[in-house]
């Protein structure tokens, strides 16, 4: 029987249909609704990391003036409406840059390899994921502007490794929640019966190839199983459906700024139904987006090539591109902060960070000897706002272990390979 038309081939497409890529990452978990936030009165806490890449020229990023009488610089100052809820620092002292630091910047694990695949994981999303999971139908979202595909461009990454594949299209992040929202009740259990049913077929077929494989990849296989008897357990629980108004369905065939603002929306909607409190939005990878998009948006000129020197007028592109991502975070933030929760806003409960793969630097400055960071909201997390701050050279690694204690879980010792002491800089 050809590939084309075999079972399992079927049943692999079925996963795919269900929102997953089957064998690839951990989609399959926490499907099973609850009651949104709002209904309930909470105001859970919230993860949100974009992630840009090329580092940034620092008299481009470098707000001037003191820790809370500061100016925000040429690129932050779309952010100016939130200044009094925003936590700029940088002085972080990473490992590797440019593709070697793609890892690290989310999973604290500099790559061996200097290609930015990490030695394990989690990435800081998912081990917030993983911490939460149950909580909401969906344990995270995932989405993408052009993101790369290369291995080396990945930002998020299960506890044992694996990459998570971001979706791409605003389309395609809009119907993963839409999947899980306003669902009618029996075509619901009809859908959890159907899944049950695969993904014990699933487990078969992959139990039955476990001897043939060499011990690198039974590591992974066993991944793929345990996150099947994961979902599998989720879906033993009683099925609560999620009642909430969602965005227009953004459509297809949009440049990246309707990409952008599309995915906004659905993180927005997603978070405020409470169908994930986890979400990451990576921009290209660690060369930027891929030549040409950014004529879409009336920028001229390649990122990585212009990081690099390049062109008749590379600080000027940089400048372009990088002012514009801001915008695009301001977005967001303002959507956030025009959402009202309890007695504060959705803004106030999530934690909104702004990541890259490299520190501050001149073109072609490939190193992470003073990474920054943009975070903006999480009052209700005891974040330090309206605030520019230096690290003093703090271990990047320490940076992402801090963030764990912020958002509650403060049981953790460590994060990453040596992620072990807490800094005052990221708190009020």
């Amino acid at each position: 029987m050809s590939r084309r038309h075999s079972p399992l081939f079927a049943r692999r497409n079925l996963l795919r249909g269900m929102g997953g890529a089957a064998l690839a990452m951990p989609f399959l978990a926490g499907l099973a609704g609850r009651q949104s936030a709002a209904d309930s009165g909470e105001a859970p806490l919230r993860f949100f990391l974009m992630f840009t890449g090329n580092g940034q020229l620092p008299e481009h990023w470098l707000p001037t003036g003191g820790e809370t009488d500061f100016s925000l610089s040429p690129v932050l100052e779309p952010l100016e409406p939130f200044r009094d809820k925003l936590l700029l620092a940088h002085g972080l002292q990473g490992v590797k840059g440019h593709s070697g630091g793609m890892s690290e910047t989310t999973t604290g694990r500099p790559a061996l390899n200097g290609e930015g695949v990490p030695t394990g994981g989690p990435s800081i999303d998912q081990f917030f994921a993983d911490r939460w999971r149950g909580q909401t139908p969906l344990p995270s979202l995932e989405m993408g502007i052009v993101p790369t595909g290369s291995a080396s461009d990945q930002i998020c990454y299960s506890e044992g490794g694996l990459p998570i594949p971001p979706i791409p299209s605003a389309l395609g992040s809009f119907e993963r929640v839409f999947a899980v929202t306003n669902e009618d009740p029996v075509v619901a259990e009809q859908r959890r019966a159907q899944e049950t049913s695969v993904l014990d077929v699933l487990a078969g077929d992959l139990q039955g190839i476990q001897g043939k494989l060499g011990s690198s990849g039974r590591v992974l296989l066993n991944e793929h199983l345990e996150l099947i008897r994961q979902r599998e357990l989720e879906l033993m629980g009683p099925y609560i459906p999620v009642s909430c108004d969602l965005p227009a369905n953004p459509g297809s065939g949009l440049n990246i700024g309707e990409t952008w603002r599309g995915h906004n929306d659905t993180l927005v909607s997603a978070f405020r139904c409470d169908v994930t409190r986890v979400a990451t939005l990576r921009v290209g990878g660690w060369g930027g987006i891929e030549s040409g998009h950014y004529d879409e948006v009336g920028i001229n000129g390649s990122h990585h090539n212009a990081a690099h020197g390049g062109g008749s007028d590379p600080g000027g592109i940089l400048l372009a591109i990088n002012r514009w991502h801001a915008e695009q975070m301001a977005h967001l933030l303002a959507a956030l902060e025009a959402t009202p929760e309890g007695d504060g806003t959705l803004l106030d409960s999530t934690v909104v960070l702004w990541v890259n793969e490299m520190g501050l630097g001149n073109f072609n400055h490939h190193s992470r000897d003073d990474v920054h960071i943009v975070m903006a909201g999480g009052a209700c997390a005891g974040l330090a706002q309206g605030r520019f701050r230096h690290f003093g050279g703090a271990n990047y690694q320490d940076f992402l272990y801090s963030l764990t204690h912020l958002l509650g879980e403060t049981d953790v010792a460590s994060f990453g390979d040596d992620g072990v002491q807490l800094l005052p800089e990221l708190f009020a």
